[in-house]
């Protein structure tokens, strides 16, 4: 049963340097070795953690640095992402990782971070051995929170590679290592196909945890393979929300139309943050339509800016299906498309029906004659929802934010925002790490 695993030793920031296809077996080893590692770290405090942990994120967003260098160099043609974009996003993913969040996230969730150094019988303690992390691979760099977050509380890591970005979860690993080896030698990063039950089986056993983001189906079949403590993240969609008060003044109206536009620009609309659909009121100074058009002027720009990923055959069908659709709709709609290309596409429809896009920078611009309509739209996908980019300057503003709240949203923010969240963010509305932990209560061994 062949799978191949990379390990932080070596340390090394070439994709080749650690990077070994061995056995089932040898896989079983390194965790083995993982979980010894992290047991002889236990008595370093949290703090002297989160101080090598803060020189990995600080690695990470120094665009000279060798891990820097080697993301750059490898992932535009493994993922599709242009180099512009990988330049441009990959210091929004390690920036909320620093030392300082890491540990204001601790406090908050665990009540105090110094819970995690205790380790005698007469105290209330919190630790999980090892925690297997399932990556979605939709938007490289994902692995960089689960990682870092899982060393913070003292776990050994295993993670599973997403097909989709089998770059950065090995140079996170290597970049560990170059930090503190011993640390580094707590990761385990491994690849192999999904649906192989034979390594699936081992690598879920292993795991006192096992979390994993992905489509609704593929956390159903993980779910079924794990017979211990599983944390499930699966399909989510965003959207924007603008009111009428909004749309009154010429400068700021411009300024909602640029954010907007980077929001749906940010890695192309592939991550669960990234807004799918626009609701507009009617009724503002600047019409919608109008509003339409700002917004086509600045997705061209960020089109020239962080130019869009290569597109596969199904995708470019994909798009131009959206643009046929928005063309023939019914009830007045329209269509605002870049020309000559699948840079970007807006659908302009006179409804609030929630239906989500085929991504790729393709965004329903849904005209509403008043966002009380919002409820009955969102109601039948509120397991999906996830974030909210708002531009609201009315005296409803606060009543439209506690609206959305009602209807499921968990991440409400400023338009411009949306995929740059910090570690306040819960997703799905969870704690980020407390339900990663075990607590040992006084007297536990």
């Amino acid at each position: 049963m062949a799978v191949a695993w990379n390990t932080a030793r070596g340390c090394g920031m070439s994709l080749s340097m650690g990077q070994l296809v061995g056995t089932s077996g040898e896989l079983e080893q390194r965790i083995a070795a993982a979980r010894r590692a992290a047991a002889r770290l236990r008595p370093v405090s949290v703090d002297q953690r989160l101080a090598v942990l803060d020189r990995v994120a600080a690695a990470w967003l120094d665009a000279d640095s060798p891990v820097r260098r080697a993301a750059e160099r490898a992932l535009p043609e493994a993922t599709g992402f242009s180099p512009e974009m990988i330049r441009h996003g990959l210091p929004t993913l390690f920036a909320p990782l620093r030392a300082a969040a890491i540990g204001t996230l601790l406090d908050a969730e665990l009540g105090d971070r110094r819970v995690l150094d205790r380790g005698d019988a007469g105290s209330v303690a919190a630790r999980t051995p090892l925690i297997a992390h399932v990556l979605a691979g939709n938007i490289p760099g994902l692995a960089a929170a689960p990682v870092l977050l899982s060393l913070a509380i003292k776990s050994a890591v295993l993670v599973k590679c997403a097909a989709g970005d089998t770059v950065t979860p090995p140079l996170v690993a290597q970049s560990i290592g170059a930090a503190d080896a011993e640390l580094g030698e707590c990761v385990v990063v491994a690849d192999w196909r999904g649906g192989d039950h034979a390594v699936d089986s081992l690598a879920f056993a292993s795991a006192d945890l096992v979390v994993a983001a992905g489509s609704d189906a593929a956390i159903a079949a993980i779910a079924a393979q794990v017979s211990g403590p599983f944390i499930g993240h699966g399909h989510k969609i965003s959207f924007a929300v603008i009111d009428r008060e909004s749309l009154g003044d010429g400068p700021a109206v411009q300024t909602l139309a640029h954010r907007l536009a980077y929001d749906v620009s940010l890695w192309d609309q592939q991550g669960c943050l990234s807004p799918q659909l626009c609701y507009v009121e009617s009724g503002g100074r600047v019409a919608p339509r109008h509003f339409a058009e700002l917004l086509a002027d600045e997705l061209g720009q960020w089109a020239r800016e962080l130019p869009g990923r290569r597109l596969s055959f199904e995708e470019r069908a994909a798009v131009q299906r959206f643009r046929q659709e928005a063309e023939w709709q019914p009830g007045g709609g329209g269509l605002l498309a870049s020309a000559d290309s699948a840079d970007w596409t807006i659908s302009i429809e006179p409804d609030a029906l929630f239906v989500p896009t085929c991504l790729n920078r393709c965004i329903r611009l849904k005209v509403i004659d008043d966002l009380s309509a919002l409820p009955a739209a969102l109601a039948p996908h509120r397991r999906h929802l996830e974030a909210a980019g708002v531009g609201l300057a009315g005296a409803r503003a606060e009543a439209l934010a506690e609206c959305l709240t009602t209807c499921g949203v968990h991440r409400i923010c400023a338009l411009g925002t949306m995929q740059l969240p910090d570690l306040s963010w819960r997703p799905d509305g969870r704690a980020r790490v407390a339900e990663w932990v075990e607590w040992l209560s006084a007297g536990s061994a």
